[in-house]
């Protein structure tokens, strides 16, 4: 029986452990575009990396967009894993707040930053568009890349603001509720003379 004992602990702990998951989260939109942002982050980031490693210099959208993206991502994570464990139930108030302006702050930020990178890889491309003996850009396409899943990153978090204010609400907002007054009729008994008069 002692022998049995740390598998048997273990066991209740693996049980524990799937219990506490919220496969519903893991299964709706939500959690779905929460995977999907995760991986529009990365590859963004990891083509933007592969990028300043070719061309040897970093612009100051470059920096931008390395520290949006990812700071951006291990949040995502964060609140992935929050979710999942149910964790904003013992503070609801404040992971709604926080993940609304995240996420809205987020959006626009990826938005404006993936523009900038869109701007320099036209230039790029216009560069050795003019030098018809070079090799192929393969710099362009890595930066073209990083702006393009910025963009699509940026959407989702988009589609992610609303799709938790429509399941939530905003978090400041309060619903009014109707107050609905009931009033009391007091029903008194009749006397012997007036059912006569009503007869």
């Amino acid at each position: 029986m002692e022998g049995k004992s740390p598998s048997l602990s273990l066991q209740k702990h693996n049980w524990i452990f799937r219990q506490s998951i919220n496969r519903e989260f893991l299964r709706s939109y939500s959690g779905i575009i929460h995977i999907a942002e995760m991986v529009g982050l990365a590859t963004s980031f990891g083509a933007l990396q592969h990028y300043v490693t070719l061309v040897s210099m970093k612009t100051v959208a470059d920096t931008l967009f390395f520290t949006t993206s990812g700071v951006a991502y291990f949040v995502t994570l964060i609140i992935f894993l929050v979710k999942v464990f149910d964790f904003q139930k013992k503070n609801l108030k404040f992971w709604n707040a926080f993940i609304v302006m995240f996420t809205s702050v987020t959006a626009v930020l990826l938005l404006v930053l993936s523009s900038f990178l869109a701007n320099e890889a036209i230039k790029l491309g216009d560069s050795f568009h003019e030098k018809p003996l070079q090799p192929k850009c393969v710099t362009c396409s890595k930066i073209n890349i990083a702006s393009m899943f910025g963009f699509i990153s940026s959407i989702l978090f988009i589609v992610d603001f609303f799709l938790f204010v429509r399941q939530y609400g905003f978090p400041c907002s309060k619903r009014k509720g109707r107050q609905v007054t009931v009033q009391q009729v007091q029903v008194t008994p009749m006397t012997e003379n007036e059912e006569e008069r009503t007869i």
